[in-house]
C-alpha cells in the first residue's frame, strides 16, 4: 500500500518551531526556513506518525540555502527508525559536497549527529549528481537491517544499520545552519 501524506492535515512531532506547511503555492510544501543556528549540531526532524517497521519513503527535496560560509554546504534528508526527537538514524544529501560524496547514511544517538568520527570520514558515500537549485526525487527503502538509497529513480547505495533499531517512525531531517523543503511524500509498506 502506498500513500501519498497530505501536508495540510498531517500531524508531525518537530523539534522546532521552524518547521512548517507553507500553503502558498500550487501544492503544500514541508519546509524548514532561518534555520541559522550553526552551535546545534544535532540537526532538525520532523516525525511521521507510522506504525510500520519496514517501509518504503519517497520524497521531492529541495535544498533552500546554508548559513555557513561554505558555497553550496547542507545537509537535509530522511530521519529512519526514529525512537523520538534525539534518537534515529538519517540518509543525508548534500549538494555541494567535496570529491562528489553526496549521500551519506550516520545513527543519531542522543541528538549527536557524528560527523566527525572515522566511521562517517571512511565510509563508502554515495556519488551522484544532487542540485543545488532545483527539486530532486529522493527514496529509501527501510527492510530488516538494511536501507537502499535511490536518488531520481538512480540506485545510489546499500548500508546495513549500525544503531540496531529495529522499528521507530520515518521523517524528514534538516542539518545544521540548512534549509530545505519536501513535498510529494509517500510511505509505502514493505
Amino acid at each position: 500500500m502506498s500513500e501519498m501524506l497530505r501536508l495540510r492535515t498531517l500531524s508531525l512531532e518537530v523539534s522546532s518551531k521552524l518547521w512548517r506547511v507553507d500553503e502558498s503555492r500550487e501544492e503544500p510544501v514541508l519546509q524548514l526556513l532561518g534555520n541559522t543556528d550553526v552551535d546545534h549540531m544535532g540537526g532538525q526532524v520532523a516525525l511521521i506518525d507510522y506504525a510500520g517497521n519496514d517501509y518504503s519513503m519517497e520524497s521531492e527535496m529541495r535544498f533552500v540555502a546554508n548559513h555557513l560560509s561554505q558555497d553550496g554546504a547542507g545537509w537535509f534528508g530522511f530521519a529512519i527508525r526514529a525512537q523520538d526527537l534525539r534518537n534515529y538514524e538519517v540518509v543525508w544529501f548534500m549538494p555541494g559536497a567535496e570529491r562528489g560524496s553526496t549521500v551519506a547514511y550516520l545513527p543519531v544517538a542522543h541528538g549527536i549527529v557524528p560527523w566527525w568520527t572515522e566511521a562517517y570520514a571512511t565510509q563508502e558515500k554515495g556519488t551522484v549528481r544532487i542540485p543545488a537549485d532545483a527539486w530532486f526525487r529522493a527514496r529509501v527503502d527501510v527492510r530488516g537491517s538494511i536501507i537502499k538509497v535511490y536518488v531520481d529513480g538512480q540506485f545510489v547505495f546499500e548500508k546495513k544499520l549500525t544503531y540496531y533499531l529495529s522499528s521507530g517512525r520515518p521523517g524528514l531531517y534538516v542539518g545544521t545552519a540548512t534549509d530545505a523543503e519536501f513535498r510529494r511524500i509517500v510511505l509505502s509498506e514493505l
